[in-house]
């Protein structure tokens, strides 16, 4: 399923990393609990980054 806007790709238009917009749309095709892994996943790494940035400064 793409997100088109003006005839543009959305998803493209938001992420300029190809690699992982590619990997984003090999996620959807995961089972539902596949999807949910990554999703936990992904709030875990930002997390960790996140609160790395905020206590290095």
């Amino acid at each position: 399923m793409e997100l088109a806007v003006y005839g543009e790709n959305k998803a493209q238009t938001i992420l300029d990393d190809v690699d992982l917009l590619n990997l984003f749309n090999k996620a959807q095709k995961l089972s539902k609990k596949q999807k949910e892994t990554v999703k936990d996943f992904l709030s875990a790494f930002v997390l960790k980054a996140d609160l790395t940035q905020k206590l290095a400064q």
